[in-house]
């Protein structure tokens, strides 16, 4: 009888059913003889609950090296930043595929959003049989799409729902290669992976290399691949030479408008220029009220661009693969974490948290830790503000934290007065403030201390250094910039800003010359009627004759002859011309207190 109830004799019976400890035993040995034969070192990811199969059964693993691939992890990452792009307003975030994709409801979103086709789904399903019932009903309409076109079909409802992050990965990338998202997927990704297969009661195994990314080329290979894709790849040195060109004929449509184009990256980012294009190739006027003129916040920046893009489309063009924003996050320097007055900062915002909420009962110890799920901001809000809104108290999932900070983000901007509103709206969003971005919550919370308790005593002039990352097209651009938290006057309430002028200043050289010249062009282009030719601005404008000539036509005055000295000859008759000038210019509003006549 003992013979009879042996292990190979057990495995034509139930494997459901439970094992005596023996028989476990007899499994992880059997597993750890296939594993250490010849054919395949062990590998420490086979436990004995991945060897019951059932006859000709198969099961595919990661080996455990190939998780730690540079670029098997460049690849997640980058799917990952693609799901979160294509289902932000989903108010859906992936952080582990494995995780996060194994029950079908991303897959089914993704799909829906990429298809534009509606799935007959359950929303939400929380047993097993429900999860694979909806993760068959996905894959079918994925492979169906799919199929036809000649992709491998390299995973099922069986390895999706088991956590198989080699299926898992394979699946998107076919999906982003056959839709087109806007991405660039590292190439000669490839992985190892161990089959474990039981044939005649014993199991069997080999280790393959599964490749899952190739060249740019073959991967795009069925889509036409636009003439930049090319540039890029194959030709990065003659890219000035196409910068050239461009610049040429942009220029030959905007000096209709009198405008001028020396360079395309910068005089773009706003999207004005390219709003204005767009009219003059389609032969309209594009009314002011539908873009901002002077965009003065990223936000309308990206609402430009994106005003932009539709009406290429509506031209006839394709949907422009680069997204309006790009790809912007500001990193504060390690260096910068320890600086002492950022620390008395941050003890100086905990400390008054929790005073401001004592009464609550609502203790805050990491700013980082304990701010990014709005609780805390929504509090603060009704306690300092009298703010109610309509969120649940205590939002557990990622989804209802990031809808409830939507919320409250949004009555907090109209709290806000205008101008940090315009600030705020490129300094802090509910991605990131749920990210724990340390640099947006201390940009947040200054404000609403500003707003709310301006009396607060907060540490003056604190800054850090940050790393600007802006993903583009062509790579990844990282400029090194001084980010102000709190400025030298934080402490009173008309927070004076930086002029113009003295920003000017600290540009470089050339920028400065530019600059000049623009302003050479605008006086002596408004002068010439009166046949007087300005090449040296510090010179020809120190006396104010100039700067009274120039005002009067502007404004379209005569300025009598006899309130100021048309030739004058000493320190004092100059010092009358120009603050008659300024004078003039305030009557007109334009504000410019800060400029002394002398």
């Amino acid at each position: 009888m003992k013979k009879d109830e042996s292990f190979l004799g057990k495995l034509g019976g139930s494997l459901a059913r439970k094992k005596k400890a023996k028989e476990v035993s007899d499994l992880q040995e059997e597993g750890k003889y296939a594993i250490n034969a010849p054919l395949l070192p062990a590998s420490s990811d086979l436990l004995p609950e991945d060897m019951l199969l059932e006859e000709n059964a198969e099961r595919i693993m990661l080996d455990p090296t190939s998780r730690e691939n540079p670029k098997f992890k460049e690849l997640q990452k980058a799917l990952i930043d693609w799901i979160n792009n294509e289902l932000e307003d989903e108010r859906i975030i992936v952080k582990d595929l494995e995780e996060d994709l194994y029950d079908g409801q991303v897959l089914q979103k993704l799909f829906e959003k990429l298809s534009g086709r509606k799935l007959n789904v359950a929303e939400v399903t929380q047993s097993e049989i429900g999860q694979k019932q909806k993760l068959q009903t996905v894959l079918e309409a994925v492979n169906e799409l799919l199929r036809p076109q000649g992709w491998t079909i390299d995973w099922g409802v069986d390895s999706i729902h088991s956590k198989n992050l080699v299926a898992i990965v394979y699946l998107l990338v076919t999906l982003a290669m056959h839709f087109q998202a806007p991405i660039r997927l590292p190439e000669h990704v490839s992985v190892k992976v161990v089959v474990v297969k039981k044939k005649e009661g014993i199991l069997h195994t080999s280790r393959i290399t599964k490749e899952l990314t190739s060249t740019t080329e073959m991967m795009m290979g069925r889509f036409e691949r636009d003439a930049f894709d090319t540039l890029l790849d194959h030709a990065p040195d003659k890219l000035n030479v196409v910068k050239t060109s461009l610049i040429t004929f942009v220029n030959k449509h905007l000096n209709k408008l009198n405008l001028e184009v020396t360079e395309l990256e910068s005089q773009f980012a706003d999207g004005v220029y390219l709003v204005l294009l767009m009219g003059l190739l389609e032969g309209y006027f594009v009314p002011l009220y539908n873009f901002y003129l002077t965009p003065e916040s990223f936000e309308q920046k990206v609402h430009n661009v994106a005003f932009a893009f539709e009406l290429m489309q509506d031209g006839g063009l394709k949907k422009p693969k680069a997204r309006p924003e790009g790809e912007r996050r500001k990193i504060i320097q390690p260096s910068s974490i320890n600086d002492p007055k950022l620390v008395k900062l941050k003890e100086v915002l905990v400390e008054w948290i929790n005073s401001t909420l004592k009464e609550e009962h609502i203790v805050v110890q990491t700013l980082e830790e304990d701010i990014y799920d709005g609780l805390v901001i929504h509090h603060l809000m009704r306690k300092l503000g009298g703010v109610h809104l309509p969120v649940e108290e205590i939002a557990l999932t990622t989804a209802a934290q990031m809808y409830k900070l939507e919320l409250i983000l949004q009555a907090l901007n109209q709290e806000l007065d205008s101008s940090a509103e315009a600030d705020g709206t490129a300094r802090w969003s509910p991605k990131l403030i749920h990210s724990r971005d340390l640099l947006s919550t201390l940009h947040l919370l200054v404000a609403m201390v500003k707003r709310y308790q301006p009396e607060l005593a907060l540490p003056q002039n604190v800054t850090v250094e940050v790393v600007l990352l802006e993903v583009h097209k062509g790579g990844i651009k990282s400029d090194k910039q001084i980010e102000y938290i709190t400025s030298q006057s934080e402490d009173t309430e008309d927070c004076k800003k930086d002029d113009p002028i003295d920003e000017l200043l600290k540009l470089e050289t050339h920028k400065i010359a530019t600059v000049k010249k623009a302003l050479l062009h605008f006086i002596n282009k408004n002068m010439s009627p009166l046949r007087l030719q300005v090449s040296d601005i510090e010179k020809q404008f120190a006396d104010g004759v100039i700067l009274l000539l120039l005002i009067g036509e502007l404004e379209g005055f005569f300025i009598p002859l006899y309130e100021f000295y048309i030739s004058p000859a000493s320190h004092s008759e100059m010092l009358h011309n120009v603050t008659l000038a300024l004078d003039l210019l305030n009557d007109r509003e334009i504000q410019v207190s800060n400029v002394d006549p002398e």
